[in-house]
């Protein structure tokens, strides 16, 4: 044609290049294909003619797509080459918690917009019953002194002198009364900006029907958390009953029916993770304990935060097996 042309082959290589074993999203592999085609259209409708132009544009459609149905298939030999039913989520989810008590008349509100927020795909929620309220009447059945220190723990890190019920940690970097959906949701829409940026990827994969699993971690494409020599990431696993009712008989809340969702039950410390080169971490879901079963009853959320503040944004991987979310292939 005389123009300069775009080489779809050397296109293909590159996509090719992007071996799914080492961790790559599928999706961030069609974000950078889309992008590549992108240009390369602007590029050619500032030098090519009209007619050449429409040429131009069913080339760019068709081999489009063959690119981004291939970056499917590589996603897919990732999974197949270790073995195992396993996938990594599409996009990385952002951690919303719950602080709250069954014995705080204010929690009922942030308890049911909070179960509306479990629904949500792109979101690994968690309800930390904690246990100081107690003494005023009735003993939460779900209270565990490790939620109190989680929160004791939020509060020095974001340089608060007191701890409250309902509260909202938003990604691990800010926090919002529990009941005030207005203030939650502008967080939420700030902080996902944060988390597509800077948040660790957590891939995860199960052996086939069992209750061994494995977690990748892996940086963030424009990550600075954990680059800073000695900042480390502490990685656990938090199981989580999908939901329960509850019939209050004392306290603040006396003569009504509680439904509270996501609710914690108990936590699997996986130790640190240095933040900057990739790795594996394996763990087993326990047995049934006292009645919960967390392959029957919930699921779990993976989760690798940074105690320090400014290095870094809190990453999430979420399988819950009540509601069907896991990643995809599984």
């Amino acid at each position: 044609m005389g123009e300069k042309s775009f080489s779809f082959e050397a296109l293909l290589s590159t996509s090719e290049a992007f071996d799914g074993r080492y961790g790559m999203m599928r999706k961030t592999i069609q974000k950078t294909i889309r992008k590549m085609i992108r240009k390369t259209i602007r590029k050619t409708i500032r030098k090519t003619s009209h007619r050449r132009l429409c040429v131009a544009l069913l080339c760019f459609g068709f081999f489009g797509g063959a690119c981004v149905s291939l970056s499917g298939a590589l996603g897919a030999s990732w999974g197949a080459s270790w073995g195992v039913r396993a996938a990594l989520a599409e996009e990385p989810l952002v951690l919303v918690e719950l602080f709250t008590s069954q014995g705080c008349s204010s929690c009922p509100p942030a308890d049911r917009y909070f179960s509306d927020l479990a629904k949500q795909k792109d979101l690994a929620v968690l309800a930390w019953h904690v246990p100081y309220w107690d003494y005023i009447g009735w003993r939460d059945p779900f209270g565990l002194r490790v939620a109190e220190r989680r929160q004791r723990r939020y509060a020095r890190r974001l340089g608060e002198r007191q701890i409250y019920t309902p509260q909202a940690i938003v990604g691990g970097k800010v926090h919002y009364v529990g009941s005030d959906k207005r203030a939650v949701g502008k967080g939420l829409r700030s902080v996902r900006r944060a988390v597509e940026k800077f948040s660790p990827r957590l891939s995860l994969r199960r052996a086939e029907g069992g209750r061994d699993f494995s977690v990748r971690l892996e940086r963030g494409e424009e990550a600075k958390g954990g680059s800073r020599k000695g900042v480390k990431f502490d990685v656990m696993v938090v199981l989580y009953q999908a939901g329960a009712e509850t019939s209050v008989e004392r306290g603040e809340n006396r003569g009504r029916r509680l439904r509270d969702a996501n609710i914690v039950r108990s936590v699997i410390s996986l130790g640190q993770w240095d933040g900057v080169n990739g790795e594996e971490k394996a763990f087993s879901l326990p047995a049934e304990d006292g009645g919960f079963d967390v392959v029957r009853d919930g699921g779990f959320v993976v989760v690798a935060e940074s105690h320090v503040v400014g290095e870094g944004t809190t990453g999430a991987a979420r399988w819950d097996f009540k509601r069907g979310f896991a990643p995809k292939g599984s």
